[in-house]
């Protein structure tokens, strides 16, 4: 008798014991990465949501969960803080991140580390379609919204305005999502957001209201690029919206998906080769990934992750001295 329950104890134990094993074992082998992205009404939310789940999807024992609210600024302080491990940028306040200027005065942000290219970012100036607003100059003592403190619109917002010196007479800084609602009760006279094409929140807009979109004039933009030089010409394209039936003129700038230099360099290289390996899937997702090129990675201002140089070399593309520190 005393045998049986002996037996039988000791079963027990086996089994629960195998049994944390394999749940010890499943818990170390999966990653959980968390990715920052932005508010909902931006196009880094839709992307890097898609980007994730295809990821988690292909990379075996691989789990990003998509961080929303933030913006390109908050994700390389996050990345630097260690509160997340991916986050989505812009060229430029990369470049401004990685050399402790403009924003980021006074701070080093060197812990974050370009993946791959995604889209350029084109500056929307929206308004209503019977507004007097034509140019950016027409900004002149109007009522502005650009984006939350911090955002990319936001600091593109202002830095178009300060270079040009145009004066609105009030500046409101509302999220993305918020922009459409405050111009459609006549809060604003317009608003900025620098988003990719078409951005939901002006999709939004368009759905209720006749919009005009507003053009930085040329000469405008040859002034903006000879003290910023990664601000360059961008164009959003007659049809892009309803009732366009001409080209826009506005500045653009390059976003990045970026890594902790502290991911594994085999782990970031799985996750380059299966964002190029699915970018047709990835397209169906959300269209801005349909600018995804390897080449374009050297349209970075800011070092790349080595995981990640492994794949552009195997591609065949040389990256330059200066993005490779690592």
């Amino acid at each position: 008798m005393k045998k049986n329950v002996f037996n039988s104890v000791t079963t027990i134990f086996i089994f629960l014991a195998l049994t944390l094993m394999i749940f010890s074992t499943n818990s170390i082998a999966t990653t959980r990465l968390t990715l920052g992205t932005s508010t909902s009404g931006g196009t880094y939310f839709v992307y890097g949501g898609g980007w994730a789940t295809t990821m988690s999807k292909y990379i075996e024992d691989l789990e990003i969960t998509v961080q929303e609210g933030g913006d390109s600024s908050t994700n390389v302080q996050f990345i630097q803080q260690g509160r997340m491990e991916l986050g989505l940028i812009s060229a430029d306040v990369s470049y401004q991140a990685w050399n402790g200027i403009e924003w980021a005065e006074g701070e080093k942000y060197d812990k974050f580390r370009l993946m791959f290219p995604m889209y350029p970012s084109i500056m929307h100036i929206v308004t209503l379609a019977d507004s007097p607003i034509k140019t950016v100059y027409d900004l002149e003592g109007k009522r502005l919204a650009l984006g939350s403190a911090g955002t990319g619109s936001e600091i593109k917002g202002r830095l178009v305005l300060d270079t040009l010196g145009v004066k609105p007479s009030q500046i409101s800084m509302i999220t993305g999502s918020q922009q459409p609602n405050a111009l459609k009760d006549h809060i604003v006279d317009a608003f900025i957001i620098h988003a990719g094409l078409p951005t939901p929140a002006v999709l939004d807009l368009e759905s209720t209201h006749d919009i005009r979109l507003v053009d930085i004039p040329d000469e405008a933009i040859s002034i903006i690029n000879q003290e910023f030089s990664y601000i360059v010409k961008g164009l959003i394209p007659k049809g892009t919206y309803k009732n366009m039936d001409h080209d826009v003129t506005t500045i653009s700038n390059w976003n990045f998906c970026a890594a902790s230099v502290d991911l594994p360099e085999d782990l970031v290289y799985q996750m380059v080769k299966n964002t190029f390996e699915h970018k047709d899937e990835l397209t169906t997702i959300e269209p801005n990934f349909r600018f995804l090129a390897a080449e374009d990675i050297n349209k970075g201002l800011t070092p790349v992750h080595k995981g990640a140089v492994k794949y552009y070399k195997e591609m065949g593309i040389e990256i330059p001295d200066h993005l490779v520190i690592d």
